[in-house]
Formats: C-alpha cells, sequence, structure tokens
C-alpha cells in the first residue's frame, strides 16, 4: 500500500480531490483504496464480531468491507447526478474515483477506532452499548469520507446543496447497507453463527432503540 497515498486521504483530502479532477494517478489511487477499505473494513469488523468470538469474527471481517463498497456502488450514479447537476461538470470516471477514495478515508476512520471498540469489547461493555458506539464509529466515518468529496467541488455557490444531497443519501445508503448486512457483533445467546439475519426494521430505527436500551430504557415490545 503507498504511503504518500495512505497519508493523502488522511491528512490531505484537498489534494486527493485535485488528482482525482485532474485525472492524475487514477488507477494507482484506485488500488490504494481498495486496499484501504479492505484492510480497514476487515479489521474493524473483526474486532467488533470479537463481542461474539468465533465464526462471527470472520463473517464481520467479510461484511464490512462487503457494506462499504455496496455503498460506493450504489452512491456513484447519484454522486454523478448531483454533481452535474448543482455542482461542476465531472465524467463519471472522476466521481467514482472521488467515491472510492471517500470511502477509504472512511475505512482508515475505521480503522483508527479499532483500539476503542477492542478496549470496550475487552472491559466487558453491554451488547447494546457496544452496537451503539460500533454505530457511532461508522457515522463518523462516513462524514469524513464527504472532505474528499466536498472539496472536488470547489467554492461554487451550489456546493452546500450538493453536499446536504451527499450527505443525506450517504447516511441513508450505508446506513440501511450496513444494517442490512448484520449482524456484526452477534449475541452470545445464540446456539448458532447466523451470517446474515432476517430483515427487521430500518437502520435509524434500531440505532434509536439500542441507544434508549444501552442507558436502561427498554420499549414494552423488548421487555416482554
Amino acid at each position: 500500500m503507498n504511503a504518500r497515498i495512505v497519508s493523502q486521504l488522511l491528512r490531505a483530502p484537498e489534494q486527493v480531490a485535485r488528482e482525482c479532477v485532474e485525472e492524475r494517478r487514477l488507477p494507482q489511487l484506485a488500488l490504494v483504496s481498495i486496499s484501504a477499505i479492505a484492510l480497514g473494513g476487515a479489521l474493524f469488523g473483526a474486532t467488533v464480531g470479537g463481542y461474539r468470538g468465533g465464526l462471527q469474527v470472520l463473517y464481520s471481517a467479510i461484511k464490512v468491507p462487503a457494506a462499504c463498497l455496496w455503498t460506493l456502488a450504489l452512491c456513484v450514479p447519484a454522486y454523478y447526478a448531483f454533481t452535474n447537476i448543482f455542482g461542476r461538470a465531472l465524467p463519471v470516471r472522476v466521481v467514482a474515483a472521488l467515491t472510492l477514495a471517500s470511502i477509504a478515508r472512511a475505512s482508515l476512520v475505521l480503522l483508527a477506532a479499532v483500539p476503542v471498540i477492542w478496549l470496550m469489547v475487552d472491559m466487558g461493555a453491554s451488547y447494546h452499548a457496544t452496537a451503539l458506539w460500533a454505530s457511532v464509529a461508522y457515522g463518523l466515518a462516513g462524514l469524513s469520507a464527504l472532505g474528499v468529496m466536498l472539496r472536488a467541488l470547489g467554492d461554487r455557490s451550489k456546493r452546500f446543496v450538493v453536499a446536504g444531497l451527499m450527505v443525506s443519501l450517504f447516511c441513508i445508503v450505508g446506513g440501511q447497507s450496513a444494517w442490512m448486512m448484520r449482524p456484526y457483533l452477534g449475541r452470545p445467546s445464540q446456539a448458532e453463527v447466523p451470517f446474515l439475519r432476517a430483515p427487521d426494521g430500518v437502520f435509524a430505527e434500531r440505532v434509536w432503540k439500542s441507544g434508549r436500551s444501552s442507558m436502561g430504557w427498554f420499549d414494552e415490545e423488548h421487555s416482554r
């Protein structure tokens, strides 16, 4: 993995955005970005899956990078439309490179969150508290990803319109994609470790309920 590009993703997103717009080093950036997504997502997933242990570690290590790439695939067409309607006209290959670099930056932030999640699991945090803070880390990583995309838009008057659309779409698609591929933690009481769980509500609703449960506030349905 190219250490210079990794450093730019974390510390100089404006440089990454400029190189994407100017179509410089796109193949190299794409390779590094995919590697960062695979590494950061897999280690974050494995750490979260360590709450349950066993096969859950492997399953979560596979599913977190898969959720990131699925989010990328769904967001690129919409981002292309947003930038061309409200921002600056960019070729689809540039939008794809920018989105890939953005997801890579998010994955590196997830990698940075690994020690915190690991410490929580090691100290015996509850299932709901671990799920909540893993969701917070995932959300912060998603926000950090927007740093690359926004810098590619320049100082145009409609920049914040595009930013709002991108944030909304990323939160909806990224959160729901991750939700569809759960479980990541896995409940210790389960006799078997499923790769996927049956559909159960939407991401935003479950994060709200996990937050309440982590503070000891249980809904009537949960308490029965």
